[in-house]
C-alpha cells in the first residue's frame, strides 16, 4: 500500500494467491482509501470459477483474467489504461 501511495499508476495488477493478503483482501484495502479507491483492479488467477469470479467483483475488481489468458490480460489492462469506466469485463474470465 506504501507504494501505491507513493507513486502514480495507472491500473493495479494483482494475483488472488499471495502470502499474508489474498487479492480480494488486497482489492478491498485499495477500495477503501480514499485516494485509491477508483483506481482500476485486475485480477489475475487460475481460479476463474464462477464463484471466484463474483467475489472478485464483490471485491472491487474492475477485471479477471485467467492467469493464462495472455490477450484477455492484455485487452484488460488496455481497457482499463484508456481510462474506460462503467461496467466491469468479469464474465472475460468465465467464458
Amino acid at each position: 500500500m506504501a507504494a501505491l501511495r507513493a507513486q502514480s499508476f495507472d491500473v493495479v495488477l494483482t494475483d488472488i494467491e499471495m502470502p499474508d493478503m489474498n487479492g480480494f483482501e488486497f482489492a478491498e484495502v485499495i477500495r477503501s482509501d480514499n485516494n485509491l479507491g477508483s483506481m482500476p483492479i485486475i485480477g489475475l488467477s487460475a481460479l476463474v470459477s464462477p464463484a471466484a469470479i463474483e467475489r472478485g467483483r464483490q471485491a472491487g475488481f474492475h477485471d479477471y483474467v485467467a492467469k493464462f489468458d495472455r490477450p484477455g490480460l492484455i485487452a484488460a489492462l488496455k481497457e482499463q489504461t484508456a481510462g474506460a469506466a462503467g461496467a466491469s469485463e468479469l464474465n472475460r474470465a468465465a467464458a
